[in-house]
């Protein structure tokens, strides 16, 4: 069955039968209306009777004797990690998901792909079968599909579009530039458009790590944040960020979706995704709200199929960004030793890292720990 709502209609929070506390919370945040899948999804949802919640926030890398303490209070709503909340499933003591009646996957198609399903199949097992079942994705895969065939019953498909778009109040464009040249035209990049909020996407947690601390050799605010990170240092770095504390935010794809971040002026691919999708869900943290924004994905020579991709996918052809060369490479030489510095960087972090699993310590990367390898490497070189 597939629920359609005519989305030009003017409808509001109130029409769609959104309680009048929770309108008021909605005209607090200023959000006017609802979005498009919002009138088509609220409807469905809300389809059997009201409600009175206590939250719990249930996420790794925060306590977990705090949160089993929050735990057992049964809360009526649980927002959690597929792999935390099968630990506190194992190991806190009389916590279960037996009277679970509703079940809500948010970015359904990553919660679906290797690193979780093994979690998340062992949670659909111990949970009623006879429940409430949301899955929620702007990219819906065949995994996607293949759960809702095999544990959904009478399922409900809406949708916006059928189509991977991009808004149109972003401007997208490519940069064709040789690899070895990818940092400084980074960097003019950063200069030129000064003044805005970036994010910089890397493919890799090292990439992330590394490229930061270029950028910090330069004197450019920027902060780090991937997958290796721990949740106290990811919210860290993105409470900078939102604060504009620092104006640049270095991220994997694990800041691709799922953070409120509002304030993206410019996406930046230094990385060029490896699956097209992802590509959707980058340039999506900019031109947010009705607001416009500058997405620039980064071509090397050997990432010509990759791009070919994107612009298949979204069905688009993309402008090329415009430089000048000569303005670009007078920052070369500059802009290799801060590399050579940050690499020099990484290798100290690095073994101070394996130091740290030997004595049982934390092993998080930090550029925090780099400010002290940088007054070392100095150090080292004034004696030279």
């Amino acid at each position: 069955m597939e629920q359609n709502v005519n989305c030009d209609e003017d409808v509001s929070f109130k029409d769609l039968g959104v309680s009048d506390v929770l309108c008021e919370a909605c005209a607090a945040l200023k959000w006017k209306t609802p979005t498009k899948i919002q009138k088509e999804a609220i409807p469905v949802a809300l389809q059997g009777g009201g409600m009175g919640v206590k939250t719990a926030v249930i996420v790794g890398g925060m306590d977990m004797m705090s949160q089993a303490l929050t735990l057992a209070k049964k809360p009526h709503i649980l927002i959690a990690t597929p792999g935390r909340l099968l630990d506190h499933l194992s190991n806190t003591k009389g916590f279960n998901l037996k009277a679970l009646k509703f079940l809500v996957m948010d970015e359904a198609d990553r919660i679906l792909n290797m690193d979780f399903e093994v979690e998340v199949d062992k949670i659909l097992k111990v949970i009623p079968r006879e429940r409430n079942t949301y899955l929620f994705s702007a990219t819906m895969t065949k995994k996607v599909q293949k759960l809702q065939r095999a544990s959904l019953k009478d399922p409900v498909k809406v949708e916006v579009s059928n189509k991977y778009k991009t808004v149109d109040k972003l401007q997208q464009y490519y940069l064709f530039i040789p690899v070895r040249f990818k940092d400084v035209y980074l960097i003019h990049l950063l200069n030129e458009m000064a003044g805005n909020s970036f994010m910089v996407f890397c493919s890799t947690c090292n990439n992330t790590m590394s490229t930061a601390l270029m950028l910090r050799n330069l004197g450019l605010a920027a902060v780090p944040l991937h997958g290796q990170m721990s949740q106290n240092k990811r919210l860290a770095a993105l409470t900078k960020f939102r604060a504009k504390n620092r104006s640049i935010l270095i991220s994997t794809d694990v800041a691709s979706r799922g953070l409120d971040i509002p304030h993206v002026d410019v996406v930046i691919n230094f990385d060029i995704p490896t699956h097209s999708k992802d590509y959707i869900h980058r340039v999506g943290r900019t031109a947010r709200a009705g607001r416009s924004g500058v997405a620039i994905t980064f071509v090397t020579q050997y990432d010509v199929e990759l791009y070919q991709r994107i612009e298949f996918l979204i069905d688009k052809k993309l402008p090329l960004y415009k430089t000048e060369e000569s303005d670009v490479m007078c920052m070369q030489e500059r802009v290799s030793e801060a590399r050579r510095i940050a690499n020099r960087e990484m290798k100290d972090l690095n073994e101070k890292k394996g130091k740290r699993k030997k004595g049982g310590g934390d092993d998080e990367d930090d550029t925090e720990d780099a400010i002290g390898v940088r007054k070392r490497l100095k150090g080292k070189n004034k004696k030279k």
